[in-house]
């Protein structure tokens, strides 16, 4: 037996998880910059909580919790692992009518899918949402796009985009296609995944969901229009051509204008933003504005995503509260930033060497006043080992001084300070210790 941990799922050594923690950081900073505050939910929902609400396809993916006893082994279940983290908090705000409207939270929890794992996906996986519950103005679907851009640029990255779409004007989009009513989100679907599969999976994908080919025909028509860029003005051009003849067109129209707008003020970089027919976001659930973030590099896809849900709360039996989110997956984003160096990495910043047992006690003291001085600090555990295996061992981990504390130096009230990238060794009174070690390091 190999002794791996099961597929799609990981184990995470120090430098993984200092370099996820300061990712998680910066998100929750623009989180909190924005306002939100923070939430928690079990990572276990009841079965009928979870299921309905996300689609059939993804209604598979949910990882089902057998009951115990003799209903377990006829494989009956009643629970099941968090599928994403806007369903549980619909079930909170249900559950919780008398908190404060808009509610503005924020949730950075592991999520799990039973699905193929692949380059940035896994079956058990981190999602940092930001949600906004109580409001139906535009100005919050605005706000969740400046999140995204603000937290993407944020995490240094430089060339990403930002694509927007409505639900109504899809549905739209639909009824003038002449697609049936039962089929909308079958085709909608099938139009989400022109990225991954480009025209022909497209045009596929809409024939086995049994779409008229009329339909599809004039789906991939105006889907391929040559002048489609996702350009504003095109977009909104060829929205109000299909949509003008539908009520809920028209409001998906008139949303849209305004979110432009918004977004603008929020200094969203008009490069940032591409307005995109196709995009759809898979979930039943969306109801107005959407947005999905890609990574121009690095071919994982989507690193967030998101749009308005304002039916969900009450078919969980809350409240008719409208609500607006978006997820970033943390998987994705380090997977992009795998490559890039990071800060304090897996080292602490000096290792103290202990020449034997005799000088053991100055050894720990001298730790403990580099801790005080802001740096990290560890002490080898075996006082008894050579000084060149303590080396060795600090070369290996990456810590970039050695300290050497040696009868010698206790005698005459100094230490060895060794900077091994430089392979340079400088013998420093001890009492000045902390405060070089801290210029050293630029926390003076």
């Amino acid at each position: 037996m190999k002794p791996l941990p099961p597929k799609g799922t990981r184990d995470y050594l120090p430098a993984q998880i200092r370099t996820r923690a300061g990712v998680i950081e910066t998100v929750k900073r623009v989180f909190e910059s924005f306002g939100y505050a923070p939430l928690e939910t079990p990572a276990l929902e009841r079965l009928d909580v979870l299921t309905g609400k996300y689609g059939d396809e993804a209604d598979q993916l949910i990882f089902r919790i057998l009951k115990r006893g003799a209903a377990g082994e006829r494989g009956e279940a009643d629970l099941g692992l968090r599928y994403d983290l806007t369903v549980p908090l619909a079930r909170v705000m249900a559950a919780n009518q008398d908190l404060p409207k808009p509610f503005k939270r924020y949730q950075i929890q592991p999520v799990w899918r039973a699905e193929r794992p692949q380059k940035g996906r896994f079956r058990e996986f981190v999602q940092c949402d930001v949600d906004c519950v109580g409001t139906a103005s535009v100005l919050a679907d605005a706000e969740m796009v400046a999140v995204m851009h603000e937290t993407l640029a944020a995490l240094g990255f430089k060339n990403y985009r930002i694509s927007v779409n409505h639900r109504k004007i899809l549905s739209a989009f639909m009824d003038y296609a002449g697609v049936p009513a039962e089929l909308k989100f079958a085709a909608i679907r099938a139009m989400d995944k022109l990225d991954k599969v480009g025209r022909d999976g497209v045009e596929a994908e809409l024939a086995a969901s049994d779409v008229p080919e009329p339909a599809a025909d004039e789906i991939m028509n105006v889907l391929f229009d040559p002048k489609n860029s996702g350009r504003f003005n095109y977009y909104l051009t060829a929205a109000q051509a299909f949509a003008g003849d539908y009520d809920e067109g028209r409001e998906g129209v008139a949303d849209m204008h305004n979110l432009a707008e918004y977004v603008h003020h929020f200094g969203v970089p008009d490069d940032v933003v591409s307005f995109d027919l196709h995009m759809a976001r898979g979930l039943d659930y969306y109801t107005g504005p959407i947005y999905e973030a890609f990574v121009v590099e690095g071919g994982v896809g989507s690193v967030a995503g998101g749009g308005r849900y304002d039916q969900l709360i009450a078919q969980l039996g809350g409240p008719d509260l409208p609500a607006t989110g978006t997820s970033f997956g943390l998987e994705r984003i380090i997977t992009l930033l795998a490559d890039r160096e990071t800060a304090g990495g897996d080292a602490a910043n000096v290792l103290v060497a202990v020449y034997d047992k005799s000088v053991l006690q100055d050894a720990l003291e001298v730790a403990a006043e580099i801790r005080a001085a802001g740096a990290t600090c560890e002490v080898y555990l075996e006082p008894s080992a050579k000084l060149a295996k303590q080396f060795g061992y600090a070369d290996a981990k990456g810590i970039p001084f050695v300290v050497v504390v040696g009868p010698d130096e206790v005698a005459k009230g100094v230490v060895q300070l060794k900077d091994l990238a430089k392979r340079e060794q400088v013998e420093v009174p001890r009492a000045d210790l902390a405060a070089v070690v801290a210029n050293i390091l630029g926390r003076t």
